[in-house]
């Protein structure tokens, strides 16, 4: 991981001054979707790129140490080894960037990667995910106890009242305690942005998270209605973009939710070279938050590998 952004003062006066002109967003965001994309082994590189950026998610009610232990083996050897041996990439250490799972689950996922003599990152959910309408002091234990579990990466969620009441103080002043909580611990903040409202209000939620110390910022639950989208995506970047220019820190960006598809992937890469530059396209500040997308990069690189596609049941969990 990058070092941490060890946040700034609140500047409610630059977050009163916030516009965003949705049109330009909206265009901007089909201008990267239209860009043409890379084709054979071009491809392939690039699909790989997205697999390391991958933070391989099982958040579902019905989660047992078994399954958790099937995600961290297949984060672990996300292609097989017999793929990699025919690109020569069977030596890189091609892994996922981290397996991310619910607080309780955490223990489990510590405990398979240290088995398989792993250092893969675990990260949680915390802070009553996925709506955040626990208690504070509920949702700063969670928090504790995750990181005491051995999570090295904690994916708050923001109390979206705060942001659609415009109180930002407040919101500030949690998501600060927040990172105390975490302590050395890297803090992914989750605006859950299909509940914002606004593309102003995803620009000022961003901003107030970075400014309260958040390492990344990260659109979605991929429990709400509206997930990742290219247009949040835009406001999102362009704020890091902003708080970079204006403090020095680099923020990192994880789109979750809704993201199944090689092709998507590849159109989130493009937009993150385009819009923060190649020093983004790595795990340390990107990261693609999935749970089925890693089996369509796999069929894609099946593909490319021995010209046919594999059917699902030949590449399974692990």
């Amino acid at each position: 991981m990058t070092a941490r952004n060890p946040g700034t003062m609140l500047d409610l006066e630059w977050i009163s001054k916030v516009r965003v002109n949705t049109q330009a967003v909206l265009k901007r965001a089909e201008l990267i979707q239209g860009k043409k994309i890379p084709k054979k082994q071009w491809q392939t590189a690039w699909l790989l790129k997205a697999l390391t950026c991958i933070d391989l998610t099982t958040l579902a009610g019905d989660d047992t140490p078994s399954n958790v232990h099937r995600l961290c083996m297949k984060a672990i050897q996300p292609i097989r080894y017999d793929q990699l041996k025919k690109m020569d990439m069977h030596d890189k250490g091609i892994t996922t960037a981290a397996v991310c799972v619910y607080p309780s689950r955490v223990a489990d996922a510590v405990k398979s990667l240290k088995a398989a003599n792993s250092r893969l990152p675990v990260a949680s959910v915390a802070t009553g995910f996925p709506a955040g309408q626990t208690p504070l002091q509920t949702r700063l234990q969670e928090v504790r106890m995750a990181v005491t579990d051995g999570a090295t990466e904690i994916d708050i969620v923001i109390n979206r009242t705060l942001a659609l009441t415009g109180q930002w103080e407040a919101m500030y002043d949690e998501i600060r305690q927040f990172r105390e909580a975490c302590g050395d611990t890297h803090m992914k903040t989750i605006l859950a942005i299909g509940e914002l409202g606004t593309f102003t209000n995803v620009y000022k939620a961003s901003m107030v998270a970075m400014m309260a110390g958040s390492d990344f910022i990260k659109t979605s639950t991929g429990k709400e209605a509206v997930n990742a989208t290219y247009p949040v995506a835009i406001v999102m970047v362009r704020a890091i973009r902003d708080y970079f220019l204006s403090t020095g820190h680099k923020v990192g960006f994880k789109p979750a939710g809704g993201i199944r598809t090689a092709q998507e992937s590849l159109v989130w890469l493009a937009l993150i070279k385009e819009e923060l530059g190649n020093d983004w396209l790595c795990p340390h500040l990107f990261r693609l938050g999935a749970s089925s997308l890693l089996a369509d990069i796999e069929r894609q690189i099946y593909h490319h590998v021995t010209g046919q596609y594999a059917a699902f049941h030949e590449l399974p969990m692990a």
